[in-house]
């Protein structure tokens, strides 16, 4: 299988920074359950490729994930992820102030938090620049 440099999908574009170390992925319309795990099994494919331990997912335009998409996400995903990368795998969420304050109240994602025992490390922001902040932070704590 050939492995592209970039992701296009419909709903998804996704590329690496070599400069910045970051696998930027943008989401842009709202998806169903079959998307989702497209758009993510994508973007596994091409960490993997790139050897990309440091992600920044732009939510903004996507819609807020289901409890099947959550559940899909911390069930399947994050195994699939920890076997492919290991455990020194960091996402910065980029959503928008609306999309935050929805996850803060949100008592469904608050169960299916990433917990970080072997699983991907998760911060969610409003502003790209501090989601950056925090992946290059993790990036010079960790040698990956």
């Amino acid at each position: 299988m050939t492995v592209p440099e970039k992701i296009e999908l419909p709903f998804l574009h996704a590329d690496y920074q070599k400069d910045l170390c970051v696998l930027f992925c943008r989401w842009q319309l709202p998806v169903d359950l079959g998307q989702f795990r497209d758009g993510y099994k994508a973007v596994l494919q091409l960490a993997i490729y790139k050897e990309a331990h440091f992600w920044l997912h732009d939510l903004r335009l996507r819609n807020s994930s289901t409890a099947d998409q959550k559940q899909w996400f911390t069930s399947t995903f994050a195994a699939d992820l920890q076997r492919a990368l290991g455990s020194n795998v960091f996402i910065a969420y980029l959503m928008s102030p609306l999309q935050h304050q929805q996850l803060l109240n949100d008592e469904d994602a608050k169960k299916h938090a990433v917990d970080g025992s072997g699983q991907p490390a998760i911060c969610y922001y409003t502003n790209e620049h501090d989601a950056l902040e925090w992946l290059q932070e993790c990036r010079h704590r960790v040698a990956v």
